[in-house]
């Protein structure tokens, strides 16, 4: 593990959260439905840390020999299953990438999505998909070239090529919605409703709650409960109170755990604070508020572990069943990628 992964630290923290607080209360089986696979070779970029809190890099690679053992540790006694994909940096090598992501999902008995090229047309989106064995697609607004990040669109991040590609063959399709206000954007809201207007028989996952990480960031989101293809998501989400409105509005059988490794390795906290997104870590890095070395003692406990709390509070406080809670952490995943049969 400390070869692998020499970022990863396990403590005594960890140990009490996991034996006080969450071990009666996960499922047996945890399906993480989020998660990166990588080597510095697919990513020049990968080799420097961002000082864009929207792009937090905690490791310049991500084995996937690193990423089972860090599921392994985190769930022991528990039957761990995992949708990956490669690097979604600008600078990626997408054939390199997704043929790892592809290696990672065979080696381990898991699932794996491509990410889709900007200009691959329906037809060889859809001929990399089967060729690679993979259930569909993880585009990113990093790859849009011709306009500043903050003015990115879903309409420009999943091209008309990808979205025909996704109808035809009934693909998963995981989105992180671009822009500054997140959910609460007018903007992502039609973006997300035309999305699964145009690719019907598509299954569109919400990654991150619409990037939901306070309550704030929400704003008319919950409106598209009414979306028969859209899955919300609950990878890095760690703020109760957006995860029982999640609850609260969307259908139980369609709501999705998942990590985002190796982001949630890191110890630390996120939260929201008058709006704005922050990361507390106890390791200091460039997008995160921290203390300095030899400073004050910040006592955290892993981001993985703060999800699993939330989901805790949250499914208390929404009265959800124990099948409800099973659902979330295996069976909504299972039902969706065994709905997947890409021809």
């Amino acid at each position: 593990m400390t070869k692998l992964n020499p970022n990863f630290v396990y403590d005594e923290i960890d140990e009490r959260v996991w034996r006080e607080e969450l071990d009666a209360f996960l499922p047996r089986r945890i399906f993480d439905f989020h998660g990166h696979v990588y080597l510095k070779s697919h990513a020049p970029s990968r080799a420097k840390e961002s000082r864009d809190p929207s792009h937090p890099s905690v490791v310049e690679e991500y084995p996937h020999q690193a990423f089972a053992a860090v599921e392994s540790r985190l769930w022991p006694g528990r039957d761990v299953k995992a949708l990956v994909f490669g690097t979604v940096a600008a600078d990626a090598d997408l054939e390199a990438t997704n043929a790892y992501a592809a290696e990672a999902a065979h080696t381990h008995g898991w699932h794996a999505l491509m990410v889709p090229s900007m200009t691959d047309d329906a037809d060889t989106i859809l001929a990399k998909v089967r060729d690679g064995g993979f259930l569909g697609l993880k585009p990113y607004f990093s790859f849009v070239r011709d306009k500043p990040a903050a003015e990115v669109t879903l309409e420009d991040m999943v091209t008309p090529a990808m979205r025909t590609a996704a109808d035809r063959a009934g693909l998963i399709v995981t989105t992180h919605i671009p822009r500054a206000r997140r959910l609460a954007d007018p903007v992502n809201i039609r973006g997300l409703r035309r999305l699964c207007k145009d690719a019907p028989n598509a299954r569109i996952a919400l990654a991150h709650f619409g990037r939901c990480y306070f309550p704030e960031a929400i704003g008319d989101g919950l409106s598209l409960a009414n979306v028969g293809n859209l899955y919300p998501e609950l990878s890095m989400v760690q703020d109760w109170e957006v995860i029982e409105a999640c609850f609260s509005a969307f259908d139980r059988k369609k709501i999705l755990f998942g990590l985002d490794l190796p982001v949630a390795q890191e110890k630390g906290k996120c939260l929201g604070i008058n709006g704005q997104r922050h990361f507390f870590t106890r390791r200091p890095h460039k997008w995160s508020i921290h203390a300095e070395p030899d400073g004050y003692e910040v006592r955290c406990t892993l981001f993985a572990y703060e999800m699993a709390r939330a989901i805790k509070k949250a499914s208390g406080r929404a009265n959800l069943s124990r099948a409800e809670i099973n659902d979330i952490f295996w069976f909504n995943a299972q039902r969706l990628v065994d709905s997947v049969n890409v021809q």
